[in-house]
Parts: C-alpha cells; structure tokens; sequence
C-alpha cells in the first residue's frame, strides 16, 4: 500500500462533524474494536466511493452524512499499521483496517485528535444521505 493512498472514513453519525466541517476525533477512535476501518479509494470513482459508504450505512441501518478522507501517511507516521483485506471482502474490496492501537481509550483519543486534523471531510451527496 502506497503512503499516499487516499482512505475514507465513512461518517454515520451527524455528531462526529463540527459546524465548520472538520471533523470530530471520534470518528477515528476504534474503540471498543481493536482496529478502525477504512475504505480505499484505489481503483474506485467518486460515485462508486459513495456507493461503499450507503452499503455501509444501511447495513447498520443508520444515515450516511459523509466521509472523511486522508492518506494512509497519516496513520503510519503515527506508528500506526495500514493493512488491507487478503483476500478482499466481496461486498467491499477496498476494505482496510488501521491496526496497531493502543489498548487504552484515552491514548487512542490522542492519536485520533492528530489524525482528524489532517483529514477532509466531505459531506454525503443529497441521494446519499437515507437509509
């Protein structure tokens, strides 16, 4: 995986955007998972990115506002472990985890309040947002 490869954090919950459109800690935060997971942008158009993120909404019956976008960099500069599905998952072949947490919920806040600086958000297109 290249270091400069784009990865999509779907946002599912209208709580993890602030008003100015950066985006909350929170949603980088795994906890209780021991990994968080990310979408690749490799290989996929704008539309088909969408298309991910409103399967992954309604599998877990709730709205898809956005997603937020960084590059894999990001995580590993932050001793961090990028590690893509083998063999991929038919229903999203681009899924990737982010691997390498620390166990404890307040050291994971940590890193996630630096890497949620470094991410765009982008807001779910109008057809995207329903369940």
């Amino acid at each position: 995986m290249e270091l400069s490869e784009t990865l999509a954090r779907f946002v599912l919950y209208s709580n993890r955007v602030r008003a100015d459109g950066t985006l909350k800690p929170d949603l980088f935060i795994p906890h209780p998972y021991p990994d968080l997971s990310v979408t690749r942008h490799i290989g996929l158009s704008g539309p088909s990115i969408w298309q991910i993120g409103r399967m992954i909404a309604q599998s877990g019956r709730k709205p898809l506002y956005g997603r937020g976008d960084l590059e894999a960099s990001a995580f590993v500069d932050h001793k961090l472990i990028v590690v893509a599905d083998n063999p991929p998952d038919p229903a999203n072949p681009n899924h990737a985890n982010i691997r390498g947490w620390p166990g404890e919920k307040a050291s994971q806040k940590i890193l996630a309040q630096q890497i949620s600086a470094l991410a765009t958000y982008t807001p779910a297109p109008p057809n995207s947002q329903g369940m």
